[in-house]
């Protein structure tokens, strides 16, 4: 029959029988189950050294299962890795004894972010972990997911919750070497570089990333100077797109972008003709660019707020573009690579751009220019947020 639920005793319930159990009874049933499991877990107590080498033996079986335990994504203008939710799915089973339970706890169509929440319990010990993350619903344009990309971002939040609470649960001294085995495997040789290399940025290319995206998230110029300490990375952006904690759009498009308005500046909010303005960069700084050496300059502003010309958005390509190929602001594409390079360098606090490819296009080093002006200004407010 439709809706029959059948419990773990083999026993059938009838479609709404749940429902006339009274929340004391469901909670008995519930304590009832959770004893068992611990009273169970403290008569087979786990080895730890038996726990320990099977997560290394799982984590490194092959080139395969070693990637797919690590994740990569760039922050702060540098990528950073770690260990993935498929390791931490080998970590749980391998430690034994314990409970994992991932849920999403709310959905805010307002604030337009979705809350999941997963929890840890070592049964032998007693001791449970909380994890909880939040995920943006909105696009880059600020406008609300439609409800199937909802339920996708939901599930990514609940993978990385779930990732979290385990390897904070378990003892890191349990799983660090595997997840350092599996880089290792990972990373490779210099015998097998040129063909690691050139097969991470063709398997980006199914996703339409172009490789200035990536040489842009690896804070490169060229191929050439991918290493094998960029490799493990690489590979790790590749496994966190395809388990769904994170989308090509996360990683590759900058975040300057999807903040959409977040560093819009007018200076009459009540003057709507002052929008088209552009955003502009935060107050009490002010930049001055040489365009030969690529150094920008930063000067704070004491109460003052420094007014930009408003009649040459990007001074600096105009004045070494006399064939006209200077960009003005409003015409630079945010997801360009030179954008989001520059976007990256002055999260970070770089001075300079780094590039004499760049420096040496002023319709490039202007785009990179807006790109750093922007990134600048993230990086001052969440700097006076902290």
């Amino acid at each position: 029959m439709d809706g029959e639920i059948i419990t773990q005793d083999g026993e059938v319930l009838e479609p709404g029988a749940l429902a006339a159990l009274d929340s004391g009874t469901i909670a008995a049933m519930s304590k009832a189950e959770i004893t068992a499991q611990v009273e169970t877990a403290r008569r087979y107590p786990r080895s730890v050294t038996r726990a320990s080498k099977n997560i290394n033996s799982l984590a490194t079986l092959d080139d395969q299962a070693a990637q797919e335990c690590i994740y990569a994504l760039p922050r702060g203008g540098r990528p950073i890795r770690g260990p993935s939710i498929r390791l931490a799915e080998i970590v749980a089973q391998q430690w034994g004894n314990n409970r994992v339970a991932t849920r999403v706890i709310e959905v805010d169509r307002r604030e337009k972010v979705i809350v999941a929440e997963a929890v840890f319990h070592d049964l032998e010990t007693n001791a449970a972990v909380k994890a909880t993350v939040r995920h943006r619903i909105s696009d880059r344009q600020g406008r609300l997911l439609n409800d199937d990309m909802i339920v996708v971002t939901g599930n990514a939040a609940s993978s990385i919750a779930r990732r979290n609470a385990i390897l904070a649960g378990v003892p890191k001294g349990i799983w660090r070497r595997a997840y350092e085995a599996a880089e290792g495997v990972v990373k490779g040789d210099v015998k097998t570089l040129a063909e690691r290399r050139a097969g991470s940025i063709k398997a980006f290319g199914t996703w339409g990333v172009k490789p200035e995206q990536i040489f842009a998230a690896l804070g490169v110029v060229g191929e050439d100077e991918i290493t094998l300490e960029h490799i493990p990375t690489l590979i790790g952006m590749f496994q966190a797109i395809k388990n769904g904690e994170e989308t090509v759009e996360s990683l590759f498009i900058n975040r300057a972008a999807q903040a959409g308005k977040a560093f819009d500046k007018v200076s009459d909010p009540l003057n709507d003709g002052d929008t088209q303005a552009g955003p502009q960069v935060a107050a009490g700084k002010t930049e001055a660019a040489n365009p030969d050496s690529g150094e920008t300059g930063d000067t704070a502003g004491e109460g003052a707020e420094a007014e930009p010309d408003r009649s040459n958005p990007v001074p600096e390509a105009a004045s070494g573009a006399a064939d006209g190929a200077a960009q003005d602001k409003t015409t630079i594409d945010p997801s360009h690579p030179d954008y989001d390079r520059g976007f990256r360098d002055g999260e970070a606090g770089t001075k300079k751009c780094l590039s004499e490819e760049i420096k040496a296009d002023p319709a490039r080093y202007a785009t990179w220019r807006a790109g750093h002006r922007d990134g600048t200004a993230a990086r001052v407010r969440e700097e006076a947020d902290a």
